[in-house]
């Protein structure tokens, strides 16, 4: 069932000023030069992220096949548009609006007539009124629409999208394989899979241990293409997977659960907040130990990642957490007070197909759930959002850190501490920006 979002419940902490502290068990490392500035427990180990040989292979053997080369510039107009999507305008949105316009143009209309008008000139001023606020409102509102993925359209879209959605996906799950490294999902549920950079991404790290794929995408072609991927590209090759399902829609039974349930940049595509936090319900429901959201790192992509996350933590039943890269469960104070977006930034491989491979960039927003309670000894180690370097003669560097629902503006990075000083000089090397930090869990 749908329920409401109460924001009055969520908590919200004032600000304070503090001083970043590194972690003791990782200080006592650095003391025993067990670890390095550049490599510690916190620091993601996806720099560059490049799909595996074998799917690149196929992938440009199906692209070769199809004559994908006359797509390259339809491709990158696909993705400039998914790029710069807004979500789609709310109905109660819509008629405030539509409220405001008619008031404004009725009060102008009536202002010019000089004399009682008779029911016949009342109806037509009436329509002509109407006429003009549905002119206003047309260009006033957002457009929205969701794309239909046709064969062509699958293909440009596993030529844009593919490698910089893989390397934000690899890079997220990078997170829980470091901090539970003993962890080994037996199942995973992909919502809005795609051409399959889910499965390709969950592989990368468990693909020894997971026995039960389902992946869920409306587009047959996508699902077409996502199977002829996964078998080399070839018509003729089997399945390398014995329990690989594929669905148009989520199923109707929530009996079935899976270790990690995925929706990636997909709920773009669900005409309204209502839809969306009701896929959200039910993607929970799948979920025995992860859910994990990703979107663009936009303001629009952050707001939904944000909406889920609020919506399971404050509205569902079944209990859950902010694993990862939330240190805490309350409210985000960068989007709440800044309204900016928490995203993060993955260089990536482009498939060299049909140009030559280059090094790019994207900026990705993400949340993993975790069902039940929060462990008593989980990490609640602040995060760094952003630093700005003093001058070189200057005892401290200022950040904002993000700790327990605050952004704290008023944070010091000591130089003198020089376990800080080698994380904050050699690794914060570029001024200002969004670093994504954590205090003694740098890079997270």
């Amino acid at each position: 069932m749908f329920r409401k979002i109460k924001f009055s419940q969520l908590s919200i902490y004032t600000n304070y000023s503090t001083r970043v502290e590194i972690d003791s068990s990782l200080r006592e490392g650095f003391n025993r030069q067990e670890y390095k500035p550049r490599k510690h427990p916190g620091r993601s180990q996806v720099k560059v992220a490049i799909i595996p040989p074998d799917i690149q292979k196929a992938i440009k053997l199906i692209l070769q096949d199809s004559g994908a080369k006359s797509y390259q510039q339809e491709s990158v107009k696909l993705n400039n548009y998914i790029h710069s999507r807004l979500l789609p305008p709310e109905d109660d949105d819509i008629r405030r609006k539509a409220s405001k316009i008619h008031e404004t143009v009725s009060k102008r209309v009536l202002s010019k007539m000089d004399k009682e008008l008779t029911q016949e000139e009342v109806e037509t001023c009436n329509k002509k009124i109407d006429t003009t606020v549905f002119n206003v409102l047309k260009k006033n509102v957002y457009r929205w629409g969701n794309i239909s993925y046709d064969k062509a359209t699958s293909l440009q879209y596993l030529m844009a999208r593919a490698p910089p959605e893989y390397a934000a996906l690899v890079r997220i799950l990078d997170e829980i394989k470091r901090r539970l490294p003993d962890y080994t999902p037996r199942s995973f549920f992909d919502f809005g899979s795609g051409v399959g950079t889910g499965t390709w991404a969950v592989n990368t790290y468990w693909k020894n241990d997971i026995f039960d794929y389902f992946t869920v995408d409306t587009s047959t072609h996508m699902n077409d293409l996502a199977r002829l991927i996964l078998c080399q590209g070839r018509d003729n090759v089997v399945m390398p997977f014995k329990s690989y399902h594929q669905r148009q829609f989520l199923p109707a039974s929530v009996d079935l659960k899976y270790n990690i349930v995925l929706s990636a940049f997909s709920l773009f595509e669900m005409p309204s907040m209502q839809s969306r936090l009701e896929t959200i319900q039910k993607l929970w429901n799948k979920t025995e130990d992860f859910l994990i959201i990703v979107e663009h790192g936009s303001n629009a992509g952050f707001r939904v990642v944000n909406e889920a996350r609020e919506f399971i933590l404050n509205g569902c039943k079944e209990k859950g957490y902010a694993f990862a890269p939330c240190p805490n469960n309350n409210v985000c104070p960068r989007y709440l007070e800044l309204e900016t977006p928490c995203n993060f930034l993955i260089k990536y491989e482009t498939l060299g197909f049909p140009s030559k491979v280059e090094i790019m960039a994207n900026l990705f927003s993400y949340i993993i759930l975790r069902k039940g309670d929060r462990p008593s000894d989980d990490p609640q180690w602040p995060r760094i959002k952003m630093l700005t370097y003093s001058n070189k003669n200057s005892a401290a560097d200022l950040g904002d850190k993000c700790l327990l629902g605050d952004l704290d503006s008023g944070v010091t990075i000591d130089r003198d501490n020089r376990y800080q000083a080698n994380m904050s000089r050699k690794q914060l090397k570029k001024k200002g920006g969004d670093h994504n930090h954590h205090a003694g869990q740098m890079d997270r």
